[in-house]
């Protein structure tokens, strides 16, 4: 995460049942939480694989926060799995993360700073993980072996923290909901994150031509999806 300001906006909390969990259902895009991974929870960090639906969760704005769902997808194609192209290594730091940790292209991560209230009008932005290959020593390497991606579904969508300081968007409880476009947070396709993650930690000067260069040739470039 990049934090400059926090949004503190709220959202409307919705009533449903609790949904029970699903096991190996591929979500629509190649996102959720890579075994291993921490995840904040009303006990302390958990791995993601440990959580169970009725866990509570903290999320970014809006406290602790019920699990309704628990989705499991298993990716390797030699191991049985789906086919996966490649994961992203994130170094410790890059992301305000605490430690290494591996995510999945498609999961949907959010992004704080200056730059995106410049450009957007709003201080947090979502953006696909695939969108910051290249950024702060993040890579993008074949994975080994059966890879377990744990999708967490709430009532509403939320942002949860992983390994201290990321944010990953996590969908409503509808199966299969995982790593898509959100209806509440502001987000971004690939090609309009990338154009985004260009121009972050650039200097004030190289910022103001890059944008107005957008602005003159590509004024959709950064809008919002």
């Amino acid at each position: 995460m990049l934090t400059d300001t926090q949004n503190t906006a709220l959202k409307t909390e919705t009533l449903s049942t609790v949904i029970t969990t699903a096991v190996d259902v591929k979500p629509q895009r190649n996102a959720g939480l890579i075994a291993g991974t921490l995840v904040e929870t009303s006990v302390g960090w958990r791995r993601a694989e440990l959580l169970r639906v009725g866990d509570h969760v903290q999320t970014y704005d809006g406290g602790l926060r019920q699990l309704r769902r628990v989705e499991r997808s298993y990716y390797g194609a030699d191991q049985g799995g789906y086919a996966l192209e490649g994961i992203l290594h994130v170094p410790g730091g890059a992301l305000d993360n605490c430690e290494d940790l591996f995510v999945m292209p498609d999961q949907m991560l959010m992004i704080s700073s200056q730059l995106t209230e410049d450009l957007l009008g709003t201080s947090s932005v979502l953006i696909p993980a695939s969108a910051l290959i290249g950024y702060r020593g993040i890579t993008r390497l074949v994975p080994k072996g059966l890879i377990e991606a744990i999708t967490l579904g709430f009532d509403d969508e939320e942002v949860i923290y992983a390994n201290s300081g990321l944010l990953a968007h996590c969908a409503t409880g509808a199966t299969g909901a995982a790593g898509g476009a959100s209806d509440f947070f502001t987000s971004l396709d690939h090609g309009r994150a990338v154009a985004l993650v260009s121009l972050l930690g650039k200097n004030r000067d190289v910022l103001d031509q890059a944008i107005a260069t957008l602005n003159r040739n590509e004024p959709e470039l950064l809008a919002a999806a």
